[in-house]
Protein backbone atom coordinates (compact mmCIF):
# COMPACT_ATOMS: atom_id res chain seq x y z
CA UNK A 1 0.00 0.00 0.00
CA UNK A 2 1.55 3.46 -1.24
CA UNK A 3 2.23 5.60 1.86
CA UNK A 4 0.55 9.24 1.58
CA UNK A 5 2.15 12.34 0.70
CA UNK A 6 3.03 14.00 3.98
CA UNK A 7 5.13 17.11 2.11
CA UNK A 8 1.74 19.15 2.88
CA UNK A 9 1.00 18.31 5.90
CA UNK A 10 4.63 19.50 7.10
CA UNK A 11 4.88 22.49 5.59
CA UNK A 12 1.44 23.45 7.22
CA UNK A 13 2.84 22.34 10.68
CA UNK A 14 6.01 24.43 9.81
CA UNK A 15 3.73 27.29 9.47
CA UNK A 16 1.94 26.88 12.52
CA UNK A 17 4.90 26.19 14.40
CA UNK A 18 5.95 29.95 12.99
CA UNK A 19 2.47 31.65 14.11
CA UNK A 20 2.27 29.47 17.09
CA UNK A 21 5.24 29.29 18.58
CA UNK A 22 5.52 26.90 22.01
CA UNK A 23 2.07 26.18 21.22
CA UNK A 24 1.93 23.74 19.21
CA UNK A 25 2.91 20.14 20.14
CA UNK A 26 2.22 17.62 17.34
CA UNK A 27 3.21 13.43 17.41
CA UNK A 28 3.47 11.50 14.09
CA UNK A 29 2.97 8.31 15.20
CA UNK A 30 -0.23 8.89 16.68
CA UNK A 31 -1.43 12.03 14.48
CA UNK A 32 -2.10 14.09 17.34
CA UNK A 33 -1.99 17.65 17.78
CA UNK A 34 -2.25 19.74 20.73
CA UNK A 35 -2.46 23.34 20.92
CA UNK A 36 -2.58 25.00 23.69
CA UNK A 37 -3.34 29.03 24.83
CA UNK A 38 -2.32 29.37 28.76
CA UNK A 39 -4.98 27.06 30.50
CA UNK A 40 -7.24 26.22 27.09
CA UNK A 41 -6.18 23.21 25.11
CA UNK A 42 -7.86 22.00 21.75
CA UNK A 43 -6.39 18.31 21.28
CA UNK A 44 -7.20 16.78 17.48
CA UNK A 45 -6.50 13.87 15.87
CA UNK A 46 -5.46 13.68 12.23
CA UNK A 47 -6.85 11.41 9.44
CA UNK A 48 -3.70 9.21 7.93
CA UNK A 49 -5.16 10.58 4.80
CA UNK A 50 -5.41 14.34 6.07
CA UNK A 51 -5.12 17.11 4.19
CA UNK A 52 -6.15 15.14 0.79
CA UNK A 53 -9.29 13.87 2.96
CA UNK A 54 -11.17 13.98 5.65
CA UNK A 55 -11.00 15.92 8.57
CA UNK A 56 -9.13 16.22 11.73
CA UNK A 57 -11.09 14.57 15.19
CA UNK A 58 -11.82 16.67 17.75
CA UNK A 59 -10.66 14.58 20.83
CA UNK A 60 -10.88 17.33 23.49
CA UNK A 61 -11.33 20.67 23.43
CA UNK A 62 -11.15 22.56 26.93
CA UNK A 63 -11.08 26.33 28.29
CA UNK A 64 -8.61 27.81 30.92
CA UNK A 65 -11.83 26.52 33.53
CA UNK A 66 -12.23 23.29 31.91
CA UNK A 67 -15.70 23.64 30.08
CA UNK A 68 -15.75 20.78 27.63
CA UNK A 69 -16.37 22.71 23.98
CA UNK A 70 -16.11 19.66 21.82
CA UNK A 71 -19.42 19.96 20.87
CA UNK A 72 -19.34 24.00 20.09
CA UNK A 73 -16.01 23.40 18.10
CA UNK A 74 -17.23 20.31 16.20
CA UNK A 75 -20.48 22.98 15.35
CA UNK A 76 -17.53 25.87 14.54
CA UNK A 77 -16.14 23.52 12.32
CA UNK A 78 -18.96 22.47 10.51
CA UNK A 79 -19.70 26.21 10.31
CA UNK A 80 -16.23 27.47 8.92
CA UNK A 81 -16.37 26.61 4.96
CA UNK A 82 -13.76 24.17 5.23
CA UNK A 83 -13.41 21.91 2.11
CA UNK A 84 -12.15 18.12 2.46
CA UNK A 85 -8.84 18.22 0.71
CA UNK A 86 -7.54 21.78 1.90
CA UNK A 87 -5.74 22.51 4.51
CA UNK A 88 -7.71 23.23 7.68
CA UNK A 89 -5.89 23.43 11.02
CA UNK A 90 -5.39 27.30 11.38
CA UNK A 91 -9.33 27.44 10.52
CA UNK A 92 -9.85 24.75 13.47
CA UNK A 93 -7.35 26.42 16.14
CA UNK A 94 -8.92 30.04 14.97
CA UNK A 95 -12.34 28.85 15.57
CA UNK A 96 -11.18 27.39 18.78
CA UNK A 97 -9.33 30.94 19.95
CA UNK A 98 -13.17 32.49 19.20
CA UNK A 99 -14.87 30.06 20.66
CA UNK A 100 -12.54 30.88 23.83
CA UNK A 101 -12.64 34.67 23.67
CA UNK A 102 -15.75 34.09 23.42
CA UNK A 103 -16.40 33.09 27.03
CA UNK A 104 -13.60 35.64 28.20
CA UNK A 105 -15.51 38.22 27.30
CA UNK A 106 -18.79 36.69 28.76
CA UNK A 107 -16.68 36.57 32.41
CA UNK A 108 -17.71 39.61 34.49
CA UNK A 109 -14.73 41.54 35.45
CA UNK A 110 -14.79 44.64 38.26
CA UNK A 111 -12.70 47.62 37.38
CA UNK A 112 -12.56 51.41 37.96
CA UNK A 113 -14.44 53.14 35.99
CA UNK A 114 -12.46 54.95 33.33
CA UNK A 115 -11.61 58.27 33.22
CA UNK A 116 -13.33 59.54 30.42
CA UNK A 117 -12.04 63.10 30.46
CA UNK A 118 -8.20 62.10 30.14
CA UNK A 119 -8.95 59.28 27.58
CA UNK A 120 -11.13 60.97 25.35
CA UNK A 121 -8.09 62.43 22.66
CA UNK A 122 -6.98 58.73 22.72
CA UNK A 123 -10.31 57.29 22.48
CA UNK A 124 -10.60 58.60 19.06
CA UNK A 125 -8.06 56.91 17.22
CA UNK A 126 -7.55 53.14 17.22
CA UNK A 127 -5.35 50.29 15.88
CA UNK A 128 -6.30 47.12 14.40
CA UNK A 129 -4.63 43.80 13.73
CA UNK A 130 -5.67 41.22 11.57
CA UNK A 131 -4.12 38.01 10.60
CA UNK A 132 -5.02 36.18 7.29
CA UNK A 133 -4.54 32.55 5.87
CA UNK A 134 -3.15 33.99 3.15
CA UNK A 135 -3.03 36.91 0.81
CA UNK A 136 -2.99 36.89 -2.57
CA UNK A 137 -5.75 37.49 -4.95
CA UNK A 138 -4.72 41.05 -6.12
CA UNK A 139 -8.31 42.41 -5.59
CA UNK A 140 -8.01 41.97 -1.74
CA UNK A 141 -4.81 43.34 -1.82
CA UNK A 142 -6.05 46.38 -4.01
CA UNK A 143 -9.19 46.99 -1.76
CA UNK A 144 -6.29 46.66 1.53
CA UNK A 145 -4.46 49.37 0.08
CA UNK A 146 -7.78 51.56 -1.07
CA UNK A 147 -10.31 52.02 1.34
CA UNK A 148 -13.48 53.18 -0.07
CA UNK A 149 -14.14 55.73 2.47
CA UNK A 150 -11.39 58.19 0.80
CA UNK A 151 -10.45 59.86 4.03
CA UNK A 152 -6.51 60.39 3.42
CA UNK A 153 -6.98 59.99 7.81
CA UNK A 154 -5.56 55.97 7.75
CA UNK A 155 -2.96 54.11 7.72
CA UNK A 156 -1.50 51.24 7.40
CA UNK A 157 0.91 47.92 6.29
CA UNK A 158 -0.08 45.18 4.21
CA UNK A 159 1.95 41.86 3.96
CA UNK A 160 0.73 39.48 1.23
CA UNK A 161 1.45 36.04 1.00
CA UNK A 162 0.99 33.04 3.95
CA UNK A 163 0.27 34.34 6.36
CA UNK A 164 -1.20 37.87 5.56
CA UNK A 165 -1.14 40.67 7.76
CA UNK A 166 -3.36 43.98 7.82
CA UNK A 167 -2.36 46.75 10.32
CA UNK A 168 -4.82 50.09 9.89
CA UNK A 169 -4.57 53.03 12.45
CA UNK A 170 -6.54 56.03 12.38
CA UNK A 171 -9.45 57.77 13.20
CA UNK A 172 -12.03 54.97 15.07
CA UNK A 173 -14.43 55.50 12.42
CA UNK A 174 -12.40 55.07 9.37
CA UNK A 175 -10.70 52.31 10.46
CA UNK A 176 -13.96 49.97 11.71
CA UNK A 177 -15.36 51.40 8.10
CA UNK A 178 -12.42 49.67 6.37
CA UNK A 179 -12.35 46.58 8.60
CA UNK A 180 -15.87 45.99 8.11
CA UNK A 181 -15.30 46.08 4.61
CA UNK A 182 -12.85 43.68 4.03
CA UNK A 183 -14.42 41.14 6.23
CA UNK A 184 -17.17 40.70 3.14
CA UNK A 185 -14.40 39.39 0.91
CA UNK A 186 -14.48 35.61 1.31
CA UNK A 187 -11.84 34.33 3.34
CA UNK A 188 -10.14 31.52 4.74
CA UNK A 189 -9.02 32.79 8.13
CA UNK A 190 -9.62 36.45 8.83
CA UNK A 191 -8.53 37.19 12.72
CA UNK A 192 -8.79 40.36 14.72
CA UNK A 193 -5.65 39.75 16.53
CA UNK A 194 -5.57 43.39 17.85
CA UNK A 195 -7.94 46.21 18.08
CA UNK A 196 -6.88 48.85 20.69
CA UNK A 197 -7.97 52.77 21.43
CA UNK A 198 -5.25 55.12 19.84
CA UNK A 199 -2.83 55.29 16.86
CA UNK A 200 0.23 54.05 15.88
CA UNK A 201 3.17 55.69 14.14
CA UNK A 202 4.70 53.47 11.32
CA UNK A 203 7.73 54.56 10.41
CA UNK A 204 8.24 57.54 9.61
CA UNK A 205 4.53 58.26 8.92
CA UNK A 206 2.18 59.50 11.38
CA UNK A 207 -1.32 58.79 10.95
CA UNK A 208 -3.01 59.60 8.01
CA UNK A 209 0.01 58.79 5.66
CA UNK A 210 -1.42 56.43 3.66
CA UNK A 211 -1.64 52.57 3.52
CA UNK A 212 1.29 50.65 1.75
CA UNK A 213 2.45 47.03 1.28
CA UNK A 214 5.70 45.51 2.34
CA UNK A 215 6.91 42.01 1.37
CA UNK A 216 8.10 40.44 4.50
CA UNK A 217 6.97 40.01 8.20
CA UNK A 218 10.73 41.67 8.82
CA UNK A 219 9.46 44.82 6.96
CA UNK A 220 5.91 45.52 9.21
CA UNK A 221 8.37 44.69 12.24
CA UNK A 222 10.41 47.49 11.19
CA UNK A 223 7.74 49.90 10.64
CA UNK A 224 5.80 49.57 13.79
CA UNK A 225 9.07 50.21 15.58
CA UNK A 226 8.72 50.44 19.24
CA UNK A 227 5.57 48.55 18.78
CA UNK A 228 7.10 45.94 17.98
CA UNK A 229 6.32 43.49 21.10
CA UNK A 230 2.65 44.24 21.06
CA UNK A 231 2.76 43.49 16.83
CA UNK A 232 4.22 39.63 17.32
CA UNK A 233 2.77 38.72 20.55
CA UNK A 234 -0.42 39.72 18.19
CA UNK A 235 0.82 37.73 14.93
CA UNK A 236 1.81 35.02 17.33
CA UNK A 237 4.88 35.14 17.55
CA UNK A 238 6.20 35.93 20.42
Amino acid sequence: MAQPDNSRLDDELELLHAIYPDQIDYHSRSRDLKYSDNSALLHLRLPETYPNSGFPDVISANDASKRDLRDRMKRAISESGVVEGEEALDVIIAAFQGIVGDINNDTPTTNDAPDTASNSAKQETKTVIIWLHHLLALGKRKLALNPSNSSPSISGITKPGYPGILLFTGPRDVVDEHVNELKQQNWQAFQVRYEEEGGWQLGDGGIGAGIREVETMAEVVKAVGSRKDEFLRAVGIK
